[in-house]
């Protein structure tokens, strides 16, 4: 009996672990062909566009709430608009919560870095 719960602990413990595994973030190399500032965000619109499952991503967009963030986001973007370099996107792949400032589940993600080279 006591084998039996040890070996239901030791199950139930993998499971635990194995659940609560975060997503490994996807990278995506753009071109950026347009940077526009909103109200509610910044985006960079894409050459070419990254699949995340069925959608098509061409734009990366960053809420505007948190200034220094977006600042930044902003900065890097446009240098590497106006230079002719790429940027490289981190992000999660199915993350749709930039709906909530205007990016779109359809063809829009949220960065979690941004990087030119």
């Amino acid at each position: 009996m006591r084998g039996v719960k040890l070996s239901h602990l030791v199950l139930t413990f993998i499971v635990g672990v194995l659940s609560a595994t975060p997503v490994m973030a996807a990278d995506f190399n753009c071109t950026p062909t347009e940077v526009a500032v909103f109200p509610e965000r910044i985006h960079v619109k894409c050459s070419s566009g990254a699949t995340d499952g069925t959608a098509n991503i061409w734009f990366w967009a960053l809420s505007t709430s948190d200034a220094q963030r977006a600042n930044r986001f902003l900065s890097t973007a446009t240098t590497s608009l106006v230079s002719g370099r790429t940027l490289r996107f981190s992000f999660k792949p199915g993350d749709t919560s930039g709906a909530a400032f205007g990016c779109l589940a359809k063809d829009c993600r949220t960065p979690s870095i941004i990087a030119i080279f």
